[in-house]
């Protein structure tokens, strides 16, 4: 038996309509990663406030990518309000550009994590040249011009490359009678992932368990087990625990938080704001520990309208009528439509266990660590560098 931890996509789109008339090294790669952190927790924040009460789960760098590629085309106060809501205050609009190109090419032939950018464009329009070329080079983003005011066609082509970028798992996402034939440009970020852990869990423990939705009342939940060597780590600045499982064959791993307090997922969610991956990532990391790991098998599956929350974050200008004059080469104001992601995560057991996954060593301190994730926890998806990938909560729906 293998367990698989799978993200069939997570998709964010782009739109932006005619408004109304009124291997680059990576620089300040430190500062780079903290603006990706930084824009991580701010929108986690406004989406758990909306949703609190739900199973959720969210690539902050879909998103974020997405929304730099149309930085990249604004100017004047639009450009002002991205930087401060993308957290990118203080840094060039190449160097954006080169630490993206830096990431997105690390995981360009990687089996486990695809990455795909896309932009299309309204028929006889033309993207300016050096737009064109930021989107090609730096964000591997191919241009393909279509006729949106043909919403069914238009609709179906885009609908065809989301399929084939995420491995069938969204078919038609585009309504085409959704689709704004003003529409001028579409911008997308798709991100397909599917790992296997490095140490699986064993398939004859798993069985059916009570999960806590709050202090006293109880759901089953199918829960999964394992024990052996984890990294696990005691986070007395955030009132709960946290251990890592690393994805086999990747530098990529889940970390899971669960709050002491059975009701504690908000508080959490509170201290996060102010909370440093890479001071979490110490803490574990230099903590080997023997644990009893007991997490609920769980499917989670949301899409969002960001346009609201974005506007909360300070990105107000690109929803009325946007400074885009490094976009396009034909002049008229332009506006972001919608900002739209969907995204779904399936923990499952799949496949054999295979004889190199588990080992018994003895240890010279005391007995194990029991980690059971019996209430609503957090859980983030990052790399080795805690760049964060994806984003959720479980609280048991």
């Amino acid at each position: 038996m293998r367990l698989k931890a799978k993200v069939p996509f997570i998709l964010c789109i782009c739109t932006l309509a005619t408004g109304m008339a009124s291997t680059t090294p990576i620089s300040n790669g430190l500062q780079f990663t903290n603006s990706l952190q930084s824009f991580s927790t701010n929108i986690f924040s406004e989406i758990f406030a909306k949703r609190s009460q739900e199973n959720i789960i969210f690539s902050p760098f879909s998103i974020q990518t997405c929304l730099t590629m149309v930085r990249l085309g604004a100017t004047g106060q639009t450009a002002e309000e991205m930087d401060q809501g993308l957290a990118f205050n203080g840094q060039s609009v190449d160097s954006i550009a080169d630490n993206f190109h830096a990431l997105l090419e690390k995981y360009e032939n990687s089996n486990i994590l695809k990455i795909a950018n896309k932009v299309y464009a309204q028929q006889s329009f033309e993207l300016k040249k050096h737009y064109n070329k930021l989107l090609a080079n730096k964000f591997f983003s191919s241009l393909e011009n279509i006729d949106f005011s043909q919403s069914g066609k238009a609709s179906e082509i885009i609908n065809k490359w989301v399929e084939s970028k995420t491995e069938s798992a969204v078919k038609n996402l585009i309504n085409a009678s959704a689709l704004p034939s003003e529409t001028r440009l579409m911008l997308l970020s798709a991100i397909y992932f599917k790992g296997n852990w490095q140490k699986p869990f064993n398939l004859k423990y798993t069985k059916e368990e009570p999960f806590f939705t709050d202090e006293t009342n109880s759901k089953n939940v199918t829960m999964m087990f394992k024990a052996g060597f984890a990294e696990y780590g005691t986070l007395d600045d955030l009132q709960s625990t946290a251990v890592r499982l690393p994805y086999a064959n990747s530098d990529l791993s889940m970390v899971v938080i669960l709050p002491r307090a059975r009701n504690g997922l908000s508080e959490l969610q509170d201290k996060l704001k102010t909370f440093k991956l890479e001071s979490m990532k110490e803490k574990i990391k230099t903590s080997r520990r023997t644990v009893h790991l007991r997490l609920p098998r769980f499917k989670a599956e949301m899409e969002i309208d960001l346009k609201d929350t974005l506007q909360k974050m300070g990105m107000k200008k690109m929803f009325i009528t946007g400074d885009f004059g490094n976009m396009l080469k034909s002049s008229g104001p332009l506006a972001v439509e919608s900002v739209k992601h969907k995204a779904v995560i399936e923990v499952n057991e799949e496949g054999t266990i295979a004889a190199a996954t588990t080992r018994a060593t003895k240890m010279a301190i005391s007995g194990p660590i029991n980690f059971k994730a019996d209430h609503p926890f957090y859980y983030i998806i990052m790399n080795e560098d805690s760049v964060p990938l994806f984003e959720g909560t479980f609280v048991g729906n």
